[in-house]
């Protein structure tokens, strides 16, 4: 029963390392890896897709995503490891591609890829209705129910359009991706 259980942290710390360890090297190398983001509506911005969620503008922002991102990805991979796998890449990818479309500056952040999680989560009980999954929705709305009040604000250097396109990707990814016999 432990091992199963510790099976649930393995992905999401290791993404959220990843995402860290990324933020020191930034922080180390004098080199603005922001640059690398996701710039909208450009060719070469399509890159930044896969590259913004590891990226952070400093420790706050990196201290205010870091947490979300692992708790939540914690929820996912009680899904499965394959799920959560296959949904991070989705979600990374169309919340991303959100962001391109609709931003009106270079974003940068795991925050499009928490308010995907959380969307996702949310989008999956609905659609799934079985107690493991409203069980987990319930803990995810507990925990970070507050995220819906910053889909209706807008402040100054925070990417709007990176929140909006990641709750967006959440859904569609919750409704497109259904979970497997093993998963239920």
């Amino acid at each position: 029963m432990i091992n199963n259980f510790k099976e649930f942290f393995k992905e999401p710390f290791l993404l959220a390392a990843i995402v860290v360890g990324a933020y020191l090297v930034d922080f180390i190398i004098p080199i603005d890896f922001n640059r690398f983001g996701i710039h909208p509506r450009s060719i070469l911005g399509l890159f930044g897709i896969p590259l913004s969620p590891f990226l952070h503008g400093g420790f706050g922002h990196l201290f205010s995503n870091i947490f979300p991102l692992f708790i939540l990805g914690v929820l996912v991979r009680t899904y499965g490891r394959g799920l959560f796998i296959k949904s991070t890449a989705a979600l990374i990818g169309l919340s991303g591609l959100f962001t391109w479309i609709f931003s009106s500056a270079i974003v940068v952040g795991a925050s499009g890829l928490v308010f995907a999680y959380w969307t996702y989560i949310i989008t999956t009980a609905i659609r799934e209705k079985t107690t493991k999954t409203i069980v987990i929705a319930a803990v995810t709305l507990f925990l970070y129910g507050g995220l819906i009040l910053s889909l209706a604000s807008f402040q100054e250097g925070v990417s709007w359009a990176g929140h909006f396109g990641g709750a967006v990707a959440g859904v569609i990814v919750g409704i497109f991706l259904p979970l497997k016999e093993e998963y239920r």
